[in-house]
């Protein structure tokens, strides 16, 4: 499947503002199953930005406006293809920095790990079981609501208002998931809901973890029967600490009834 993807980001300040330095991560990954086959990156006032790989594989793209200005428009174009083969090496030497971050000891999270061990963590397939009994206990068990989190609410309040958003909830599968012993990773996005002619209104989050014999799979706990591997556009991913301080927000609704 092709996506096409227009994410438009605009700034307005109050008053002139004498300098903006900036990093963005709009350029979709290659690999894990997805490859980007065209990206242009529009900035206004003429610049040009340059690019550069992150430590995580993510393409990152900067740039510096020196004079003073009250407006930004930032606005990337791109074509990516999904549902390809996954990676024949998909970096397995780098997947224990996943692990890096692990909850201590917060009890909401031990709980949930304790109600989906694992049988044999050498197992893709008991991995994956687990795993899919976790997303699905989240959507079960927290609600979607928008007007109970922001981007800096932790883990710990998810589990105290047992409620949040896509980025609440890849944040909450990501540290139940390193409880477990599982690498997990948070990433970032876009949605297309075969039913609509476009993608989704916001970017979306989800976690991934790694699995045996199998690399990164994608877990949604907001839209559970969804499938990343095959429906997401992937634009980037890192590690992430057990009280995150997040980037922007990216609360893309449920979808269907």
């Amino acid at each position: 499947m092709k996506l096409e993807v227009v994410h438009e980001t605009r700034y307005r300040y109050t008053g002139l503002i004498a300098e903006t330095v900036m990093e963005v991560r709009l350029r979709p990954m290659d690999g894990n199953g997805q490859r980007c086959v065209k990206f242009d990156l529009d900035v206004s006032s003429g610049l040009e930005p340059r690019a550069y790989r992150d430590g995580y594989g993510n393409n990152v793209h900067y740039f510096n406006l020196v004079r003073p200005h009250a407006r930004l428009n930032v606005i990337s174009r791109s074509v990516v293809e999904t549902g390809l083969d996954p990676d024949a090496d998909p970096g397995e030497e780098l997947v224990k920095d996943f692990l890096r971050f692990r909850p201590q000891d917060v009890p909401g999270v031990r709980e949930l790990a304790s109600r989906h061990p694992i049988e044999d963590r050498a197992s893709g397939p008991a991995v994956e079981r687990a795993l899919d009994e976790l997303t699905l206990t989240i959507n079960r068990d927290f609600a979607y609501d928008r007007a109970v989190t922001n981007v800096y609410s932790a883990v710990d309040d998810v589990l105290a208002l047992r409620a949040g958003v896509c980025q609440d909830f890849a944040h909450l599968f990501i540290a139940v998931a390193r409880a477990m012993g599982v690498s997990a990773r948070y990433v970032s996005g876009y949605i297309h809901d075969p039913r609509e002619r476009g993608v989704m209104g916001a970017s979306h989050a989800w976690g991934e973890a790694w699995v045996p014999n199998k690399g990164w799979v994608g877990y949604d706990a907001t839209i559970p029967f969804a499938s990343p591997s095959t429906t997401y556009a992937l634009r980037s991913a890192a590690i992430t600490p057990m009280r995150p301080r997040r980037e922007a927000s990216s609360s893309a609704p449920p979808l269907g009834p």
